[in-house]
């Protein structure tokens, strides 16, 4: 199947994925350029169509999410929101540590200090 029309900021993940070479122009063409998949389908989503690709040989090292959302805005929050996840799993792959947030470092040191000034004797608290 040839796909053609594909975004630029794309190509790069489409060819890590299946395992081909982007292909420019038809004289470049060749067999060592070309990759693999099990299913290659047309989906129907809303107004328009998405090529979907299954069965990749790189299949647990790419991932596409497709959000849809009623206008610009709440897209826009959405993919800040997926960037925001995303940051958080690549610091965990990184350095297997995570420092909850939401206040929680703090709210333990209070419990922690309270609890030893309890221990301490008259006004030292």
């Amino acid at each position: 199947m040839v796909i053609t029309d594909v975004e630029r900021s794309d190509i790069e993940f489409i060819s890590k994925t299946i395992g081909c070479k982007p292909v420019a122009h038809i004289d470049s063409f060749t067999e060592d350029r070309l990759g693999s998949a099990k299913l290659v389908e047309q989906v129907s989503m809303g107004a328009g169509r998405v090529t979907k690709v299954t069965g990749c040989p790189n299949e647990h090292k790419t991932v596409t999410v497709l959000v849809r959302g009623s206008n610009k805005l709440v897209l826009g929050e959405a993919e800040r929101s997926l960037h925001d996840a995303f940051c958080v799993v690549r610091c965990l792959v990184k350095k297997k540590f995570l420092i909850v947030g939401g206040g929680a470092p703090e709210a333990e040191l209070a419990l922690r200090l309270e609890k030893f000034a309890k221990t301490l004797p008259g006004e030292a608290q």
